[in-house]
């Protein structure tokens, strides 16, 4: 279990086409993705992450959030 207490937290859109990098949990668009790896890990720690996750478009009804900090997607 995690010791996150999830007090930062994005609304993610229902509809997305959204990737999130898994290691600095950084969520961009695909089409914003222009050269294939993190900007923000190329950035930070100028190194160049390709390992990205989909975010997947909840059902209708579902709201989801995003913790920032550990990249925790959270259905209410």
């Amino acid at each position: 279990m995690s010791s996150c207490k999830h007090e930062v937290l994005t609304l993610v859109p229902s509809k997305s086409n959204k990737l999130r990098c898994r290691h600095c949990h950084l969520t961009i668009t695909e089409d914003e993705l222009g050269s294939n790896c993190c900007p923000e890990c190329l950035e930070v720690h100028k190194v160049r992450r390709r390992d990205f996750e989909k975010i997947i478009a909840a059902d209708s009804g579902t709201i989801r959030y995003c913790c920032e900090r550990c990249g925790m997607i959270i259905d209410c």
